[in-house]
């Protein structure tokens, strides 16, 4: 445990989160950009979905082991059936898939302490509306998909598991399943960052057409559950649990709250305002270009290699994945150099090609 307590407090010391008195977790100013950036991802994720909005409760999503499979019999979900008949009249059959957001004054419903944040919590919920006769295996289909999804974001894919959930005795297992995307963190430790959740419809209330058959039947609800602030919380702890001998966050590049630094090595005194002036430009062309910049000025003028070197360390531990190092040199032929947070290694390119070869990097 001292590994991921190292892991807490770089962390904490970059802004990230910090862990409460009571053995929760709170999103700072960094992870938060980090939660809105993940949480974009899922919007576009699955882009043919009904998107129905935010709603607000006063109770966590699963605040017990039985609501995870009565929320069928709720007021918000007849409320979203009922939407979609109504606003999404083209794709209310099956399969069709329903998406909303819900933000919950109730503290986390993760069952474990570890990574459970604070309240108030937002779920990603996202319904997947079946044929009864092939709902296990868009089940199925359901949890790889939902696996490669978070292997993809991750510093270490092979953390992911799916592991099947036990049914309250209350439940009949002929009618649901359940099973939990889980980030391990040793044997010991492990946070469910998705439960995904089948339930089968019965009687009249809810029909909806085969979009094969045209025949009207109840259908198969796939309910997937993302608590954004644990499961942002879990893979920023992944990003910094690498093993690696260098002190680094090694975030996806899609994901990191900043995309790109701009360092300055100053040299002859008599020429920091021109090198102050070339950094504000190419900070106005990469912002312009669209790539999310480090905070505050977009970059950093330093008197010397140790400070430079301190820099360094500092956007590694925030994640960045490139930063630009611009020097003398730079003024007299254009020449920059590129430097990668994974590798530690530098390239040299020309001013004229940066925006576009950043923008191919993150696009690929």
């Amino acid at each position: 445990m001292s590994r991921l307590s190292r892991c807490f407090r770089s962390l904490e010391s970059a802004g990230f989160f910090r862990v409460l008195d009571d053995s929760r977790v709170e999103l700072l100013a960094h992870g938060h950009a980090y939660a809105d950036l993940l949480k974009q991802q899922w919007l576009s994720l699955r882009p043919l979905a009904a998107y129905l909005g935010t709603s607000d409760s006063s109770e966590a999503v699963f605040s017990t082991p039985l609501q995870r499979f009565s929320f069928a019999r709720t007021e918000r979900f007849r409320s979203h059936f009922e939407q979609l008949v109504r606003e999404h009249p083209r794709k209310a059959k099956c399969p069709t898939l329903l998406k909303h957001l819900c933000t919950s004054s109730s503290s986390s419903c993760q069952p474990e302490p570890f990574l459970g944040h604070k309240a108030p919590v937002t779920h990603l919920i996202t319904d997947f509306l079946v044929e009864p006769y092939r709902a296990l295996e868009h089940f199925y289909n359901m949890q790889r998909e939902s696996k490669i999804w978070w292997m993809r974001y991750s510093s270490n894919p092979s953390r992911y598991r799916i592991v099947p959930h036990e049914l309250p005795v209350e439940v009949d297992a002929k009618h649901c399943q359940a099973i939990d995307i889980v980030c391990r963190f040793g044997e010991e430790v492990g946070v469910a960052v998705e439960q995904l959740s089948m339930v089968m419809l019965q009687g009249d209330d809810f029909r909806l057409p085969d979009a094969r058959t045209d025949q009207s039947l109840p259908p198969a609800v796939i309910r997937s559950v993302i608590e954004l602030e644990t499961a942002t919380c879990a893979l920023l702890l992944d990003g910094c649990d690498h093993g690696r001998e260098t002190q680094s966050l090694l975030l996806n590049r899609v994901l990191a709250p900043y995309q790109c630094g701009i360092a300055c090595l100053k040299g002859d005194p008599a020429q920091p305002g021109d090198l102050a002036d070339l950094c504000l430009h190419i900070k106005d062309v990469l912002h312009r270009a669209g790539l999310r910049l480090c905070q505050g000025d977009g970059y950093a003028l330093t008197k010397d290699a140790s400070e430079l070197r301190e820099h360094m360390e500092k956007s590694d531990m925030l994640g960045v994945p490139y930063t630009l190092l611009v020097s003398e040199q730079t003024l007299q032929n254009g020449l920059l150099q590129l430097r990668s947070r994974d590798t530690r290694l530098a390239e040299t390119i020309h001013i004229s090609d940066v925006p576009d070869y950043l923008l191919n990097i993150f696009k690929h």
